[in-house]
């Protein structure tokens, strides 16, 4: 199965959108921290189609299955917000910063 990953870019958009709906429930810090790891995460490509490394244009890079993880963790962070759960959706944020901060580190 061929995978696209336009498709990533579009709900990742998609989810920016809806967000500005939802981000009522959730605080400013939390919205612009947000809003920061939208911008890094969508930012990760592969150099080459196939490739199992994605990277982000300051240099961090992940692998696939962490890009995927980010993705979700991002999705999930604005349910949270949309349901009124700030805290769990507080604590989602601080797992996506450190992996971000980790990878930034090992450059």
């Amino acid at each position: 199965m061929k995978k696209h990953p336009w498709i990533w870019s579009f709900s990742l958009l998609f989810g920016s959108i809806t967000w500005s709906a939802d981000e009522a429930t959730c605080n400013d810090r939390l919205v612009a921290a947000l809003h920061e790891c939208e911008r890094i995460v969508g930012s990760l490509r592969a150099d080459k189609a196939g490739q199992k490394r994605l990277f982000a244009p300051d240099g961090s890079e992940f692998t696939a299955e962490q890009g995927a993880w980010l993705r979700d963790q991002l999705n999930l962070i604005l349910e949270e917000c949309a349901g009124g759960n700030s805290g769990d959706a507080a604590r989602r944020l601080a797992e996506v910063q450190e992996l971000l901060r980790r990878s930034a580190r090992l450059r």
